[in-house]
């Protein structure tokens, strides 16, 4: 990260926001940031990339400092075809360790395997009596996660206890990948059996628990019968542990 350009506390918030560290009310007012300031998403997005050179920095190094002593030895030895066979082997360990420093684990990859995004709600703008939901949801269905989840949670927090907002919010943050911020606004809903997205946020409920690696209590939702989701429920528990 370009730390120089920006003043202390705002990098700090950005290094909490993306290590998933800010406290869910610090989280939303951020994320209205986000949907309007491109320049703030370009620095957010930058130090997700520097996280992740981080964690492989430390093994390159030592894979680096190996390859250098051995290319010191060897020279001195005249031995450059066997420098080339030990060169060949070492680039392999580390594309192995590069892939296992960032691959998903098996909860992850579950949960990707069966995610698919809710598609929305159809918008006939000027017909809704919310515009400012409707453009939300505009954002949602283009992919602008982070746009409508500022919107929703704006409205949010002046109309609780809504099921469409709540299952809608919760939609955008798994859509983008942030599924433990989705499973407070839809236990509700699959404590509601009434909700008419009581039945879609069990399934979602299901997968953001399998990601979180809280498997006892995906298993507490009793999905493994259910006629739409059971077939997938028990594929996926059967490859979890407990």
């Amino acid at each position: 990260m370009k730390e120089g350009t920006l003043d202390r506390p705002t990098f700090e918030t950005i290094e909490a926001y993306v290590l998933e560290r800010m406290p869910q009310n610090e989280r939303a007012a951020f994320e209205l940031r986000l949907a309007t300031d491109a320049d703030l998403r370009a620095e957010v997005d930058l130090e997700r990339e520097n996280i992740q050179a981080v964690e492989l920095g430390g093994v390159m190094r030592l894979l680096n400092d190996v390859a250098r002593e051995e290319r010191i030895r060897e020279q001195k030895n005249h031995g450059g075809l066997r420098y080339l066979k030990y060169a060949a082997v070492l680039a392999a360990v580390a594309s192995g360790i590069i892939w296992w420093v960032t691959r998903p684990s098996l909860n992850e990859a579950l949960y990707a395997e069966q995610f698919v995004p809710d598609p929305g709600l159809p918008v006939a703008m000027g017909t809704t009596n919310n515009i400012d939901f409707a453009d939300a949801m505009v954002a949602y269905k283009l992919g602008h996660y982070a746009e409508a989840r500022a919107k929703w949670t704006a409205l949010h927090e002046r109309m609780k206890a809504n099921d469409t907002l709540d299952y809608y919010l919760a939609s955008a943050w798994l859509a983008d990948g942030n599924p433990k911020q989705a499973i407070p606004l839809l236990k509700p809903l699959v404590d509601r059996p009434a909700s008419a997205f009581h039945h879609r946020a069990q399934w979602y409920l299901f997968l953001a628990f399998v990601h979180d690696g809280r498997t006892s209590e995906a298993r507490t939702l009793g999905l493994e019968h259910d006629a739409t989701y059971g077939e997938r429920v028990r594929a996926i528990l059967a490859q979890l542990p407990g």
